[in-house]
């Protein structure tokens, strides 16, 4: 067993905290959202991912401390043509952008607001715009899992598991959300009969990516990939990691879908499924542990 005191956590070395955190959760529940709704195409489904996706920009901006004066730096590469293409950072901004341009474009359209014509109304129900934004919704969350994995120095996430797993966590928490607007009859449950049985086989698939990047972590040949695993297992955020997301965020929703079909029932499950995709982006964020350096 590592001795954790002896490394630096990454929320005190890099102050990814919370805000972090939860942005990496609304990017997750807005992309994988608008992946999904590419089947459904409810508005008020819309309306949710466009408030995350916006939320959750802001979230990112604001932790850069550049609010005010972002849109001096856009202005400014855009005046030069000067643009930073090899920056994860630069390219993140550049989808969230378009991300939060495109989405209440489309809310605009849902609402009728400007866009009231019905060129604009049919063009909002059709296959290419609708699978637009799927794959904008896919890539703004694979570029939030990937934005882990340029952290230097952290080896806990420097894989690849970690884009796959948002994804997996991303489409649980959104089939939640849709499961939840059923249940409040402000999504047709016609155009969603499949999210019961896409809701489990997306539960037992983020066990399984969950169980492969622990593995993984704890086999690691770098001693701050195996403390951070630690940390999730049996260290500082085990019961975040077990009862939160393991029990309560995922083995519970799964065994709820199984046995009862109660509306509150499938509530209770959604609602646990919505926070344990929170709790998962936490645990792993806390989790972090820098590489010693050695001498």
């Amino acid at each position: 067993m590592i001795e954790l005191t002896s490394f630096t956590p990454q929320l005190q070395a890099a102050h990814w905290g919370w805000t972090i955190a939860i942005f990496l959760w609304l990017v997750g529940l807005s992309g994988m959202g608008f992946f999904l709704n590419y089947w459904i195409r409810q508005k008020n489904f819309v309306y949710l991912l466009t408030v995350s996706g916006i939320l959750g920009t802001l979230l990112v901006v604001s932790h850069l401390a550049r609010m005010l004066n972002l849109p001096f730096a856009v202005f400014s590469a855009l005046a030069d043509f000067s643009f930073n293409f090899q920056s994860w950072m630069f390219i993140g901004i550049c989808l969230l952008s378009l991300l939060c341009i495109g989405s209440v474009f489309y809310s605009m359209i849902c609402a009728k607001i400007i866009f009231k014509s019905e060129y604009w109304q049919n063009m909002a129900k059709s296959n290419w715009f609708n699978g637009i934004f799927a794959a904008l919704g896919v890539f703004c969350t694979i570029y939030s899992g990937f934005l882990l994995t340029q952290a230097v120095g952290i080896s806990l996430w420097n894989t690849a598991l970690i884009p796959l797993l948002w994804i997996m966590s991303g489409m649980a928490s959104s089939i939640g959300c849709i499961e939840l607007f059923m249940i409040m009859k402000w999504i047709d449950p016609d155009t969603i009969r499949w999210s019961r049985r896409t809701s489990f086989w997306v539960e037992v698939a983020e066990l399984f990516t969950i169980f492969a990047f622990v593995h993984v972590a704890l086999g690691s040949a770098l001693a701050g990939a195996r403390a951070g695993a630690e940390a999730l297992i049996s260290g500082p955020h085990a019961v975040m990691f077990w009862v939160g997301v393991i029990i309560l965020g995922s083995v519970v929703p799964l065994l709820l879908n199984l046995l009862s079909r109660s509306h509150k029932i499938l509530a209770c499950s959604a609602i646990l499924g919505i926070i344990g995709a929170l709790l998962l982006r936490a645990s792993i964020l806390f989790s972090g542990y820098y590489d010693p350096i050695m001498f």
